[in-house]
């Protein structure tokens, strides 16, 4: 692994790590205007760890396979069962 994968790798665990802590926050958070801007917080790091997961698997860092039609229907009707 190289300087800059283990320096982006380390990026996106923190991204990680940080949604975690905002979705808490605003989940727990009883204030309405602070729940409001913990959950801007939470989108603008989702939008950060996107980007850098994109970056990471356009360079291969990061692959991932697709999922066949079928199973994302499967996943799908799972999901909706679930409510």
């Amino acid at each position: 692994m190289c300087n800059d994968q283990i320096i982006i790798t380390n990026a996106l665990n923190t991204q990680k790590h940080l949604t975690s802590l905002y979705n808490t926050a605003a989940g727990e958070c009883c204030h309405n205007p602070l729940r409001s801007a913990m959950m801007e917080l939470l989108r603008d790091e989702h939008e950060i760890q996107n980007d850098i997961f994109t970056g990471m698997n356009s360079r291969g860092w990061y692959p991932v396979q697709q999922a066949s039609s079928q199973a994302v229907q499967q996943a799908i009707a799972e999901l909706n069962s679930q409510n």
